[in-house]
């Protein structure tokens, strides 16, 4: 049963990111080790049963659009997996520059986001930070780390319905803290337990936010 290797924690634990921009951020930086998902995690799993649903279409939406830094694309501009934190981002885009990362994530500029995907039962709320009137790009990465960093509980395990699926979980849960074997962090990764990003089950590379019919809520699209 997967639920013998599988653990629980009531307490949240995240790495915070690092101020600003370091050098190694903003140049190209594709040799930095970053995990890949291992291929059989190559398709990510049906929308869950209880997972968010659009109930009606604003004609104002298609006008929305993210950042170039966060527009969806199969080959956005920047690297990111969400298991880390936003200081770990790597990039080929010579013009990305730490002012980028202050710029509104979206346009029109809003002061607050909501981020969902299909594929979790949750949505990451973003807020403007330092009194700005705005959520920038800053904020968003952020907010999916943390948001995604939160703890699920034995009985949100449960709910996901199939033996199948809590293996994949399990999966990646193992992945995410096996990686660090031999380092330091290990044992703290593996004790802190399932976290909300192991339910997309390897699939935490980030390709970008799309508008959804809804206003102020985006989707969240990852490989």
């Amino acid at each position: 049963m997967p639920g013998k290797h599988v653990r629980f924690s009531t307490q949240n634990t995240v790495y915070p990111p690092v101020p600003g921009l370091s050098h190694s951020v903003l140049t190209d930086n594709s040799s930095s080790g970053l995990y890949t998902p291992p291929s059989y995690y190559n398709v990510l799993p049906g929308p869950t049963h209880n997972a968010p649903r659009r109930s009606y279409t604003d004609p104002q939406a298609g006008k929305a659009r993210a950042h170039n830094l966060l527009a969806y694309r199969s080959a956005p501009l920047i690297t990111y997996d969400l298991t880390l934190p936003p200081s770990a981002i790597s990039t080929h885009y010579h013009g990305l520059s730490s002012a980028g990362m202050s710029e509104p994530a979206v346009y029109p500029p809003q002061s607050t986001l909501t981020i969902t995907t299909p594929h979790l039962p949750w949505s990451v709320v973003v807020a403007a930070s330092n009194n700005r009137r705005y959520v920038t790009v800053a904020d968003v990465l952020s907010a999916l780390y943390h948001g995604l960093r939160t703890n699920i509980t034995s009985a949100e395990f449960a709910s996901l319905g199939s033996e199948k699926l809590m293996r994949r979980v399990t999966a990646a849960y193992t992945a995410r803290y096996t990686r660090l074997k031999g380092h330091r962090g290990y044992e703290h990764e593996k004790a802190s337990g399932v976290k909300r990003v192991d339910y997309l089950m390897g699939c935490t590379e980030l390709r970008g936010l799309t508008p959804t019919s809804r206003v102020g809520v985006w989707r969240l699209h990852v490989a």
